[in-house]
């Protein structure tokens, strides 16, 4: 468990810690967090991921202790190791629920520090607007399906327009479909609450593998995908220099 735990305070290697990490606008108030190692960008969304869409009560929307969450999750996986960053590859929070879990976090840690950074950094850029940040692990397109899949959470956050599009495809899905890849999206572990947005991004950007084998998917998908290619064009990642000095000593 100690080595599972983060940090309360920065370590003396932080800044080889923050070297791994970069921030762009991939669209127009949706950033995403480039972290390559799988680890890293699991540990700094890990609170904020579960507060959103954990399908657990006792998580989502709720301040939570990380050893907490581990030792749920390490039961619910029937592991003896804490696998959360093999069984995520890219996140997805809504600021209004990031800056939330901000407020209800009883055990800061060095992770938290991290996340405060960004968002302070992304103000800068927005201002009061509203925003939307996912992690993924790469921003050069080399493989985007990632890339994709988070830009639509959130354009489905940000965009009144696309998210009644894809809602309004969502409704005229064939039921028995619709239903076979809700039920795959909660046995992923996804809250009730992300279920409409979960389907949009997958059916827009690539179905899971679990998703592949189900009738008529690939024909259901083509609305889906309509919508979001044409969005598609304007993802244009620009860097953004993060500043690390407002919770975090250089």
């Amino acid at each position: 468990m100690r080595g599972e735990l983060p940090p309360k305070k920065a370590p003396k290697n932080i800044r080889k810690i923050l070297d791994q990490i970069e921030l762009f606008e991939v669209y127009p108030r949706i950033f995403a967090l480039v972290i390559k190692d799988d680890k890293l960008r699991a540990r700094v969304f890990l609170r904020y991921q579960e507060f959103y869409e954990s399908d657990s009560d006792a998580f989502r929307g709720q301040g939570f202790k990380w050893k907490d969450y581990i030792d749920f999750y390490k039961e619910k996986t029937k592991k003896d190791y804490f696998s959360y960053h093999e069984d995520f590859a890219g996140y997805n929070v809504p600021c209004d629920t990031l800056e939330s879990c901000m407020t209800k976090i009883p055990d800061l840690n060095i992770y938290d520090m991290i996340m405060f950074s960004v968002v302070d950094t992304i103000h800068n850029v927005v201002g009061s607007d509203k925003y939307y940040l996912i992690g993924i692990d790469q921003s050069d397109g080399e493989d985007p399906s990632l890339i994709f899949h988070e830009v639509a959470h959130g354009l489905w956050f940000s965009s009144s327009i696309y998210k009644r599009k894809q809602f309004n495809n969502i409704e005229r899905m064939n039921p028995s479909v619709r239903n076979t890849v809700a039920k795959k999206i909660t046995g992923m572990g996804y809250g009730e609450n992300v279920v409409d947005d979960e389907i949009q991004a997958y059916l827009s950007t690539g179905v899971g593998d679990n998703m592949t084998q189900i009738k008529n998917i690939k024909q259901a998908q083509l609305p889906f995908k309509a919508v979001f290619d044409s969005y598609a064009g304007k993802i244009k990642p620009k860097k953004i220099n993060l500043d690390w000095s407002t919770d975090l000593d250089n």
